[in-house]
């Protein structure tokens, strides 16, 4: 994250990220204020401020230089809270189908072990 000045940028560990987003939440403090005040841009306190919401305090965790293409995010444009758990229940609803394909695919192992 570049610093409000552009410059080099300013890394922030778990604890400093969580107090920024109680400010902004409890305290209402306003993003540019934030920039300011943690020496960040804009844009990245505002996201911070977005993913915890979306997300919980899970999005606050660096994942820098981790492979992350699957980490079982689901990102959802709409703030609806029943879209977001549509996407939840669709999500649960493969990862079930996969898991009773992979015990069908054991049973039919089973069964034909000890058929002979």
């Amino acid at each position: 994250m570049a610093n409000h000045k552009g410059n080099k940028s300013t890394i922030l560990d778990l604890n400093t990220k969580k107090e920024l987003v109680n400010k902004h939440f409890n305290e209402h403090i306003s993003y540019k204020e934030l920039s300011v005040i943690y020496n960040i841009s804009y844009s990245a306190a505002r996201r911070m401020c977005i993913d915890w919401e979306i997300y919980g305090e899970a999005a606050l965790i660096s994942k820098t230089g981790k492979h992350n293409k699957h980490n079982g995010k689901i990102k959802i444009n709409s703030k609806d809270p029943k879209d977001k758990k549509i996407a939840e229940l669709n999500k649960k609803l493969k990862w079930l189908e996969m898991e009773n394909e992979v015990l069908k695919k054991f049973n039919e192992l089973m069964e034909d072990s000890e058929k002979e």
